[in-house]
């Protein structure tokens, strides 16, 4: 956990405290800009960390013994492996899109969710002001390992490499082989131990990339937690 959700999510000044349920309904009190402005600025906060905690949650699934709990019989297992893999990815990479609705929100740009990018932001005169554009900038180029992977799986492709290749070859073999009535293909611990490891590196390799993107993301909240302050005081004094 970083200082900045403290912070932020836990203002002493947010509409949060006071929240209350009303006719079933969870409502909040939000009647100045300050209150606008932190309530905005946590919400945008608290997607970063939501999709953090996702990626990670994605990355536990790439286990042998969670998928062997979901593999339905109508499916290869091959297919599944590409689905948790494909999931990671998306996962991880969608961090830094929150990341630049956030210092939007931040800096109160204006700027719709729909038409924020990264380099409508890294040339944006109030992003140079206060020094975020080579923070985001950090962040931009640790994700690019996986971005072209990422929009290749979500707008074109699937996923693939020369050992998932081959796993999921063995492994469709392997199911194909039992449906046609002459057994296992390949001997199934020794199939069972060469899926695991292959997930077990995925795992590692991407985890070691979310940490990458997450220590860069921990960078630019050190450079933007003054520039919150400094808008509540701008706002406070209206």
């Amino acid at each position: 956990m970083h200082q900045i959700e403290k912070s932020i999510i836990l203002d002493e000044e947010s509409p949060l405290f006071t929240a209350k349920v009303a006719n079933e309904n969870l409502e909040v009190a939000v009647d100045d800009d300050l209150s606008v402005y932190i309530l905005v600025c946590s919400k945008s906060l608290s997607a970063i960390q939501s999709s953090i905690d996702k990626a990670r949650l994605s990355l536990t699934l790439l286990d042998i013994g969670y998928l062997d709990s979901i593999a339905a019989e109508d499916y290869s297992k091959s297919a599944y492996i590409e689905m948790l893999i494909e999931n990671s990815i998306i996962r991880v990479q969608s961090i830094y899109d929150r990341a630049l609705i956030f210092t939007n929100r931040i800096l109160d740009l204006g700027i719709s969710n729909e038409t924020i990018n990264h380099n409508l932001l890294v040339t944006n005169e109030n992003v140079k002001k206060f020094s975020l554009e080579g923070k985001l900038k950090a962040i931009n180029k640790v994700c690019n390992d996986y971005r072209l992977i990422r929009n290749t799986v979500i707008h074109h492709d699937r996923y693939t490499e020369e050992q998932l290749n081959q796993l999921t070859l063995i492994i469709s073999a392997d199911q194909l082989s039992k449906e046609a009535g002459k057994g296992q293909f390949m001997d199934p611990d020794e199939l069972n131990a060469i899926t695991q490891a292959y997930l077990g590196i995925k795992k590692e390799e991407l985890g070691k990339y979310l940490d990458g993107i997450e220590q860069k993301l921990f960078d630019l909240y050190d450079a933007i937690l003054p520039v919150y302050n400094h808008h509540k005081d701008k706002l406070r004094a209206k």
